[in-house]
């Protein structure tokens, strides 16, 4: 397999040295302004933990230090001692540690061990300080919540086993306020209501997403409100006409920023920004026309930087509350501790930085110069990864799409220095509120290691993909399988026309919704010699019963389950199975609770029923995306395997 490389000149193979990347994420600032705490966060599981991942601190001109194993840093208001969260007890089972650490002038010294806190209910997600340094907010999941991460497994309960025994609204997210002296752990959230995400300011505001229904589900209509904690009360302040993420206290406690948009999933978000009077309640958007924005931190009570998708890249600038807002950088490269959206942060002095990431440059944390508009890159945590190694060529391309007319774009990743015709595999993105941007490597299917392998890769960004505002990403609603289908082909149109792909010789693939995509378009044509499904959507009305999501079908389809005969039978692929004959490999993680691993099931069998050659691989103890090494590699492997029999 010339993907995975040979390791005859005594490196690692390709894809495993590809695993071996880590990405500096979840950054805190000291209250010296200058000093920070980075969590590196490991691309796969290689010691039996959940998303391995290491605290390093230091300053942006000092360079950082390794300080223990955990992540969610969080300093105190005195900057005396830092909290974090570690599964160190039990894999996949988050706790709230703190460590005492003397920083000042980015400049750091260790000066205690780590020291549990408390054992809350529940796998702990976030933690904030209280405004004395007394006690510790922390929102931990129930054993059995959906999780928000890549794994979409259920949370784990301290003996590290998921419940199976299930009922409806069993598992909650709640928020405990920690006494460090005691160790006591005493709930503080509304009993009636799961927090999904919240930010605290120093004089005892708490502001939260909140939803009555506590599966994955609520968090498409969480809502914004101020918390009570000691009534245990929650105040409403805003409930968008979208989804919502990413919520941020100003300074001067007076307004908070929250992003709005449409999302298939939670992590997913991106939009516009959405500024809240925490008064009066009011909301506006101030900035009109701006909605593809991921994250925004506040540099001051009336002045932000954002972070946004711009088509298959990204860009940052600033907003002022008057509606003033200046655009400072936009390129080719990703700028994002995760590939879910863009996101910066800044110090006390103003200096923005982040992880900056983009084709053959690994995830790295780098500093941006307004004045030259320009990123260094400063840690070099990943050299040993791209040491010696070449890349695949990758290139921006544009078509026409067929039903509007207007510009779809992707990405064309081809066998380094070589000429087409290719043959060619089109890589479907999940969500399909997502987007392919300028990764260093993305999740499976694997663009780099198919084009190393002599593949040309095309990435599109259909209709419903984030980085094209609201409109955009929304036109697929109702129509999933339909107008991004036609986009796609029109792509395939292209590459065929312009010497790129092998007609004869087309392959598809996917995860997650692009998964749905691989299994759905092998029964719309017949142009595809091979597919790769991996997590699928198959057949909706099932979904809608046993995912964790299933709150996304409803929008999608717009439909209900249980009426027969219409979009949720006409756009399921196990319903047009018989139509297939391309040959379909099915992957499914035997815990995903996003697409549960009957849907893989199901496709397998409606497939195999219509005598379409076809295999099934279930990876045990995965969830949406395997995050074991092990398992990574199988689905990466088996991927490519199956190309190379069938193109």
């Amino acid at each position: 397999m010339a993907g995975s490389g040979s390791g005859e000149d005594g490196q690692r193979p390709f894809d495993e040295a590809l695993l071996d990347t880590r990405t500096p994420g979840e950054y805190a600032v000291a209250p010296d302004g200058r000093t920070i705490a980075v969590s590196l966060q490991s691309t796969v599981d290689d010691v039996g933990r959940h998303f391995p991942s290491e605290l390093w601190i230091g300053g942006l001109d000092h360079g950082l230090t390794r300080l223990t194993d955990g992540h969610a840093p969080a300093w105190s208001p005195d900057g005396a001692r830092l909290a974090f969260l570690s599964d160190r007890v039990t894999p996949g089972h988050n706790l709230p540690y703190t460590i005492d650490v003397a920083a000042g002038g980015g400049e750091t010294s260790v000066v205690g061990e780590p020291r549990l806190a408390a054992t809350p209910k529940g796998s702990a997600e976030s933690v904030a300080w209280s405004a004395d340094g007394s006690r510790l907010l922390v929102l931990a999941a129930d054993p059995g919540s959906y999780a928000l991460d890549w794994s979409a497994r259920a949370v784990t309960g301290a003996d590290g086993v998921a419940p199976r025994v299930r009922r409806p609204r069993d598992a909650w997210r709640r928020l405990f306020l920690v006494d460090l002296a005691s160790g006591e752990a005493e709930e503080v959230g509304p009993d009636d209501l799961s927090i999904w995400e919240f930010n605290a300011a120093g004089d005892g505001m708490v502001v939260a997403l909140v939803s009555e229904d506590p599966t994955g589900n609520g968090w498409y209509d969480a809502r914004l409100v101020t918390l009570d904690l000691g009534a245990r009360a929650a105040s409403p302040l805003h409930r968008g006409t979208r989804s919502l993420e990413g919520i941020t206290i100003a300074p001067d406690g007076r307004h908070v920023a929250v992003v709005e948009g449409y999302s298939s999933d939670p992590g997913l978000l991106t939009g516009s920004v959405t500024i809240v009077d925490l008064a009066t309640g009011a909301a506006t958007d101030p900035w009109p026309g701006l909605e593809t924005v991921g994250r925004v931190t506040w540099a001051g009570p009336d002045h932000l930087w954002y972070a946004r998708y711009a088509g298959t890249g990204t860009a940052i600038g600033e907003l002022w509350l008057n509606g003033r807002s200046e655009e400072r950088w936009v390129g080719d490269a990703f700028v994002g501790p995760e590939l879910t959206k863009p996101s910066i942060e800044l110090t006390d002095d103003g200096t923005v930085f982040g992880t900056h990431q983009a084709h053959a440059l690994p995830p790295e944390l780098a500093r941006f110069d307004p004045t030259t508009a320009a990123w260094t890159r400063l840690t070099g945590f990943n050299e040993t990864v791209t040491a010696g190694r070449n890349f695949p060529d990758v290139r921006q391309v544009r078509w026409t799409a067929p039903d509007d007319g207007v510009e779809i774009q992707g990405r064309l990743i081809t066998p380094q220095g070589t000429q087409g015709p290719w043959p060619m595999i089109v890589a479907v993105h999940g969500g399909p509120t997502w987007n392919w941007n300028a990764y260093f490597s993305d999740s499976e299917p694997n663009a780099v290691l198919l084009a190393e392998a002599g593949y040309a890769v095309l990435q599109p960004n259909p209709h419903g993909s984030s980085g094209r505002g609201h409109a955009f990403a929304e036109q697929l609603l109702g129509d999933p399988g339909g107008i991004d289908l036609r986009d796609i082909m029109a792509g395939v149109d292209w590459c065929v026309a312009e010497g790129i792909a092998d007609p004869s010789r087309l392959g598809i693939c996917g995860l997650s919704y692009g998964g749905f995509m691989a299994g759905w378009a092998v029964t719309q044509t017949d142009r595809f010699a091979a597919s790769v499904a991996m997590s699928v959507v198959a057949d909706f009305r099932s979904f809608q019963l046993t995912s964790e999501v299933a709150a996304w079908a409803e929008s999608i389809l717009r439909a209900r389950w249980d009426d027969v005969g219409g979009p949720y039978d006409e756009r399921s692929p196990v319903t047009q199975a018989r139509l297939a004959t391309a040959p379909t490999l099915v992957i499914a993680g035997e815990l995903d609770r996003c697409t549960p691993v009957a849907q893989g099931e199901l496709l397998f069998g409606a497939l195999a029923d219509a005598g379409c050659e076809t295999e099934l691989v279930i990876l045990p103890g995965e969830g949406h995306v395997p995050v074991s090494r092990r398992h990574a590699l199988e689905a990466i492997r088996r991927t490519q395997a199956w190309f190379d029999r069938f193109l």
